[in-house]
C-alpha cells in the first residue's frame, strides 16, 4: 500500500480523464482562482463520480495576469505594457497599480519572469523585461514585500460559500498570514481547512497557523519568490517539522515533476526531490501543472505513484519524538504493533484524532482510520485509510469483516485497536487484537 498520498490538480488537460487518474491518486484539487462557477460544478459532479477526495483551493489575495489568447513570449530588453484597457498584458486589479512605482520589481508565473517598471498610472504600467520566458492566461503577479489587508476577501468569502454547497472535503486557504484567517475560515465552514504557507509573513505566524489548520501545505511556488530560492529548502523542512510536531498533514506542492508538463518522463533531480520529501516524512505530494494543463496527466500521476512505492520499500520517513500526553498511547499503539507483527493499526475516536496521533509516528503497517463522519478528509493522512462506521455496536465484528473485505488481513491474524470514549479526543484504550 502506497503510505504518502498524491493529489492531482484538475484542469483542461485532465477533466476528460477523471475516472483514469482516480486509479492513481487520492485527492482531487480544485483552484478556484480559475474557471467559472459552472465549470467548477462539473469538475465537482465528475470527482464524485469516484473515491477521491475534493481539495477546492480559495483564491485568495493573488494578483494575476488576465485571459490572454494563446500564450506571449517576452525577450529579455523588451519593453512591455500592463494594461486595463486591453492592449499589452491584461491586468485589471487596482492593487496591481496602486503598489507599484518607478522601479519596482514584479516577478510573473512564480518568478519565472521578471520585469523592472519604467512608468505607472492609473490605467497602465510599463516595464522593461530582465528576465523572459512564456506568458499565459492567469498566471501569478508577485510584488516583493507587498503588504495586503489581513482577514479574508470578499471573493474568498464568496468562494467558501460555493465550496460548502459543493461539498468540498478540503478547504485550501491561501495566501494566509495569521491564525486569525483559520479561525475566520473555520466560522463559515465544516470542511477540513489546508492552510497555505506561501507568504514571507506567514512563516512568522507558522506555529499558530499550524495548531488552528486540520492540514498545511508547502506551497512553494510563490513561497520561493518570497523568500528566495536559496532560502527555500531551509523554509521547506521548517514547515514540514513545525506541522509534524504538532501531527498535523503537511503536503508538498509546486514543480513536483514540472518536466512533466511537456516531457514524458520527470528529470532525476524531481525524482530526488520527492525521495527526500518521502524522508522527511510528507504526508502527501500535490500535482498541479503537470495534471492541470500538462501534455502527460496520466503519466505524471502514474510515475509519483511508481516512484513512491519504491521509495517507500526502502526509505523510512524521519523519526519524530512524542510531544505530549496525549502521544503516548498512540506512540505505544506503534510499538505494539512492530512487536507484535500486527497487520494494521485501527483508531477509532476523536473525530479521527486518534488516527492522526498514530500517523505521527509513521508506523510500518496502514492505519486504518474509524470515522463517523468526514472519511474523505483523512486521504491526506500518510499511511491512513479512512472507513466510515456509523454504528458502535458489535465495533468489532464490523472492523474484522471490514479488515478482511478491504484485503488488509486474514482471520487469525493480528491488529492493535486504539480507542477513545465518547466525547474525549484522546485515545485512552489499546487492545491487541487477532481478527476472527
Amino acid at each position: 500500500m502506497r503510505k504518502t498520498k498524491i493529489i492531482a490538480t484538475l484542469g483542461p488537460a485532465s477533466e476528460r480523464l477523471v475516472n483514469n487518474l482516480a486509479r492513481y491518486v487520492d485527492v482531487f484539487r480544485v483552484n478556484m482562482a480559475h474557471g467559472t462557477v459552472e465549470s467548477r460544478r462539473k469538475y465537482v459532479e465528475m470527482i464524485r463520480s469516484t473515491k477521491a477526495a475534493l481539495l477546492m483551493d480559495l483564491p485568495g489575495p493573488k494578483l494575476r495576469i488576465g485571459e490572454i489568447k494563446g500564450m506571449i513570449k517576452l525577450r529579455r530588453g523588451q519593453t512591455v505594457t500592463f494594461s486595463r484597457k486591453g492592449e499589452g498584458i491584461p491586468v485589471n486589479e487596482d492593487l496591481f497599480y496602486n503598489s507599484l512605482k518607478e522601479g519596482s520589481v514584479v516577478l510573473l508565473a512564480d518568478g519565472l519572469i521578471k520585469v523592472r517598471v519604467r512608468y505607472v498610472s492609473p490605467e497602465e504600467v510599463k516595464a522593461i523585461v530582465v528576465d523572459g520566458g512564456i506568458l499565459t492566461s492567469r498566471k501569478g503577479i508577485n510584488i516583493p514585500d507587498l503588504k495586503t489587508s489581513p482577514g479574508l476577501t470578499e471573493s474568498d468569502l464568496e468562494a467558501l460559500k460555493e465550496a460548502n454547497s459543493l461539498g468540498a472535503d478540503m478547504i485550501g486557504l491561501s495566501f494566509i498570514m495569521s491564525p486569525k484567517e483559520v479561525q475566520e475560515a473555520r466560522s463559515h465552514t465544516k470542511s477540513f481547512l489546508v492552510g497555505k504557507i506561501e507568504k514571507k509573513g506567514s512563516l512568522k505566524e507558522l506555529e499558530g497557523i499550524v495548531k488552528e489548520s486540520d492540514a498545511i501545505m508547502v506551497a512553494r511556488g510563490d513561497l520561493g519568490v518570497e523568500v528566495g530560492l536559496e532560502m527555500l529548502p531551509l523554509v521547506q523542512e521548517k514547515v514540514i517539522r513545525t506541522a509534524r510536531t504538532y501531527g498535523k498533514p503537511v503536503i508538498l506542492a509546486t514543480q513536483v515533476f514540472e518536466s512533466m508538463v511537456s516531457s514524458p518522463t520527470p528529470t532525476r533531480a524531481e525524482v530526488v526531490d520527492v525521495a527526500n520529501s518521502i524522508i522527511k516524512g510528507v504526508d502527501a505530494i500535490m500535482l498541479s501543472d503537470e495534471t492541470a494543463v500538462g501534455s502527460n496527466p496520466l503519466r505524471a500521476a502514474l510515475y509519483l505513484g511508481r516512484t513512491i512505492r519504491k521509495l517507500e520499500k526502502v526509505v523510512r520517513p524521519n523519526g519524530i519524538k512524542p510531544a505530549d500526553v496525549g502521544d503516548a498511547i498512540a506512540y505505544a499503539a506503534v510499538d505494539a504493533a512492530s512487536l507484535s507483527s500486527a497487520k494494521a493499526i485501527v483508531a477509532y475516536g476523536g473525530d479521527g484524532m486518534a488516527a492522526l496521533k498514530v500517523a505521527k509516528f509513521r508506523p510500518r503497517v496502514p492505519i486504518v482510520a474509524l470515522v463517523k463522519d468526514g472519511a474523505h478528509r483523512f486521504k491526506t493522512v500518510w499511511g491512513a485509510v479512512p472507513v466510515r462506521v456509523e454504528s458502535t455496536t458489535n465495533l468489532t465484528s464490523y472492523i474484522d469483516s471490514k479488515l478482511k473485505e478491504l484485503k488488509i488481513c486474514k482471520s487469525g491474524e493480528i491488529i492493535v485497536l486504539l480507542s477513545s470514549e465518547e466525547g474525549t479526543l484522546e485515545a485512552d484504550s489499546l487492545k491487541i487484537h487477532r481478527v476472527s
